[in-house]
Order: C-alpha cells, then sequence, then structure tokens
C-alpha cells in the first residue's frame, strides 16, 4: 500500500524539474568576455571617441623695429651745404639742417643758393636723447615752378660767415656773359672782363669764364697746374681741405707763394660749367675778400 502512494508523487516531483527547465533555456548563455548586465552595455555604446582639438598659434604683433619712418614732403629755399652730408634749408620753421641720405648726396651739385627746392626726408631719434630728432633726406630737387627759370630779384640777402661769426648782407643782381649773380658793395662788377674786384684793392679779385659744354675735366687739370705752378706748389683741395665752402666745385687747385695765393676752380651749375680764377694776395684785405667772393661765386645762376 506504501508504493502505491509513492510513485505518484515522484512523477509530480519530475514534471516540475522539467517546466522549471523549460524557463530557463530561453536566456542563452554569456561568452567568455561578455557581460550579460544591461547597464555596462549601455554604458560602453554610449562612451563617445575622443574629438580632436585645434591649436592656435598666437598672432605675432609688430614691433616698433619693423615700424617705417614716417615720410615728410617739405618745400623751401636752398641755402647751401653746412658739409659734405649736410645741407641747410630754410623752411617755415626757419633755416634747418638736413643730413643727405642714400640718393641724395650729389642733389646739391644741381642747386644754388636761394633757389626754391622740394623735399622729402624721415626723423630719426638721435641715440639717448630723445629730444633730438636727425632730419635725413630721402629727395632734394629744385622745385618745379623754378626750373624753367624766371626774373631774378634785383637784391638778395645772402649768408656768409666773418671772423666766425654767421651774418647776412644785401648784394646787388649783376649780369656776366651766360650768368648773373649777387654782388656785394664792396666789390665792382665788370661785365665785359667778367671780373669781380674789391674797390678799395683791386688785386683781389675773382675772373669768371664759361665754359663749353663739352669741357674736359681732365684737360682742365692739366691747363690749372701750369697757370698756378708759376705761384708755388699746386695743391688739389677735397672739401675737407677748404677754409671757405664753395658749392657745386669739380675741380679744386690752389698755389702759394711769396704774398700771394692763387686758386683754379672748376664750377658746375646744371650742366652749365665755369672756371673761376682767384688772386688773393697776402694783407689785411683778404680776410673780408674770400667770405663775400665765396657768397657772390655761390649765387651764379646759369642764364
Amino acid at each position: 500500500m506504501k508504493h502505491s502512494h509513492s510513485l505518484p508523487a515522484m512523477a509530480a516531483v519530475a514534471v516540475l524539474m522539467l517546466a522549471l527547465t523549460a524557463c530557463g533555456g530561453n536566456t542563452p548563455a554569456a561568452a567568455p568576455g561578455e557581460s550579460n548586465n544591461p547597464a555596462e552595455t549601455a554604458t560602453a555604446s554610449a562612451s563617445p571617441s575622443p574629438v580632436p582639438t585645434e591649436s592656435v598659434s598666437p598672432i605675432a604683433s609688430a614691433t616698433p623695429e619693423n615700424e617705417q619712418p614716417l615720410l615728410i614732403k617739405g618745400t623751401g629755399i636752398y641755402v647751401g651745404q653746412i658739409d659734405n652730408h649736410s645741407v641747410e634749408i630754410k623752411t617755415e620753421e626757419g633755416s634747418t639742417a638736413f643730413e643727405l641720405g642714400e640718393g641724395t648726396e650729389t642733389a646739391p651739385e644741381t642747386l644754388n643758393m636761394d633757389d626754391p627746392v622740394v623735399f622729402e626726408f624721415v626723423e630719426k631719434s638721435v641715440p639717448g636723447d630723445d629730444t633730438l630728432k636727425q632730419r635725413v633726406l630721402s629727395k632734394l630737387s629744385l622745385a618745379p615752378d623754378a626750373s624753367t627759370g624766371g626774373v631774378l630779384p634785383q637784391s638778395k640777402t645772402l649768408k656768409l660767415n666773418l671772423e666766425g661769426n654767421s651774418e647776412e648782407k644785401e648784394a646787388k643782381l649783376a649780369k656776366g656773359e651766360g650768368y648773373s649773380l649777387y654782388v656785394f658793395d664792396i666789390f665792382t662788377f665788370d661785365s665785359g672782363s667778367n671780373k669781380l674786384a674789391m674797390k678799395i684793392d683791386k688785386n683781389y679779385y675773382a675772373e669768371i669764364i664759361k665754359l663749353p659744354s663739352d669741357f674736359n675735366l681732365d684737360y682742365l687739370l692739366i691747363e690749372g697746374r701750369e697757370e698756378l705752378a708759376q705761384t708755388g706748389k699746386v695743391k688739389k683741395l677735397t672739401e675737407a681741405d677748404r677754409s671757405v665752402q664753395i658749392t657745386n666745385a669739380r675741380l679744386y687747385l690752389s698755389a702759394s707763394g711769396s704774398n700771394l695765393t692763387r686758386e683754379y676752380i672748376v664750377k658746375e651749375i646744371k650742366g652749365q660749367g665755369y672756371i673761376i680764377k682767384l688772386n688773393i694776395p697776402q694783407g689785411e684785405a683778404s680776410e673780408g675778400f674770400s667770405p663775400h667772393v665765396f657768397a657772390s661765386l655761390n649765387s651764379i645762376v646759369s642764364q
């Protein structure tokens, strides 16, 4: 009787086990290394890959060293050369010194005293003193409206150096052979002989000779040496050797002897050449003769 009751119970247990096994088979086993955790899978798929970033180089800022000086234009009246490297121009600010920059070194050779000029320059600071400015020319030429010529004034104030002092004196217009110049009252000018002489002593004089357009400077050098050799040893003077500045001189010879100095100068003005022969005795009048005669010779205008 006991055996008949145990069989149905065992059968019921077996059926229950089969049902549980069927329900568990719906979920497959995870492969090695894989996770069945849904949270972990979602997190992995949502993680973005790194985004490349662009590096920006800083923009180079301009420095004062790269800045170009301001170009300034002006007009004025040409006074003359101060030395080999600078000139003086009268502007609205008064007489002003300018340094000859690149390309303007020969500009003074084309100009006469009191010529109206146009120019361009830059201002540069002087090392060690920011309050001082150096004016350097990049252009210097005769004003366009003056290049065609015109009527010269009958008198003009010229600058000259007397006993170390800069002075201004009035001179009168005189006309020579193919040129005009301004003559001080201490001189007489003979247009026939083209001779400028002191009133108190005619032995102090300058003779002006107009040259042909095809003059030969080498030939004039030989001629000048031969003429001056009669007075003494002939010296060819550079601008640095000359006691008095004369503009546009292409040749300057000098010889000194007993109580006399003679000079032979070739001066060129806008392509026109002139020989200037100076006779300077040694005496008291020589101190006043040289500054006056050179101021007059620098005022020559070709016509």
